[in-house]
């Protein structure tokens, strides 16, 4: 079938496609849980196909060849998603940071701002004291979890469910804090 390909008309494409678009579209649904990313994976392993169909050997199996395409483009978008969650909780965080660095530098007599940062460091102090380490290297050495894991010779795995226990502790905590928080940086911008 492979050798077939390199002459193959649009409509014996056409064909090919609607042969294995449906199990392509199910695999990419199945595992990416979005139907648009589930389509665009689908139609990613059939452009591939017809980028490189001259090169192809007469043994490919177009089958396996589509689906190994499908799948690496799935795992592709699963880890675009991890790195643009981390990112965004990382930011949410820098933000609480430059927040808490501008308190910081306020006048003593802002009550209500100082209030704020004292409950900021005990949410902070209330942490394990593995859970602190990490958000400090983290958030205020600006360290990567890389450097942390190594620096405290643990897996990255350990900083990142360190971060995360983390995270979750201030968010609850400092709920009641966030809007004030928010008009704070509001009002510094």
């Amino acid at each position: 079938m492979a050798s077939e390909l390199k002459t193959v008309s649009n409509e014996e494409f056409r064909s090919i496609f609607d042969q294995y678009y449906p199990m392509l579209f199910h695999l990419g649904k199945e595992y990416l849980q979005d139907e648009d990313e589930a389509k665009e994976v689908a139609q990613n392993a059939f452009v591939k196909l017809w980028e490189i169909r001259e090169s192809l050997s007469s043994e490919s199996n177009i089958r396996n060849f589509l689906y190994t395409i499908a799948k690496n483009n799935c795992l592709n978008c699963i880890k675009r998603r991890e790195v643009l969650a981390v990112h965004h909780d990382r930011l949410k965080y820098l933000e609480m940071h430059f927040n808490y660095e501008a308190l910081d530098r306020m006048a003593p007599n802002y009550l209500e701002f100082s209030e704020l940062k004292e409950k900021i460091e005990e949410a902070i102090s209330n942490l394990s004291e593995n859970c602190r380490r990490v958000f400090y290297m983290s958030r205020f050495e600006d360290k990567s979890n890389k450097e942390i894991a190594e620096e405290l010779d643990v897996t990255v795995k350990t900083v990142e469910a360190h971060m995360t226990k983390a995270l979750k502790y201030l968010r609850k905590e400092l709920k009641d804090y966030l809007p004030v928080l928010l008009m704070i940086t509001n009002f510094l911008n």
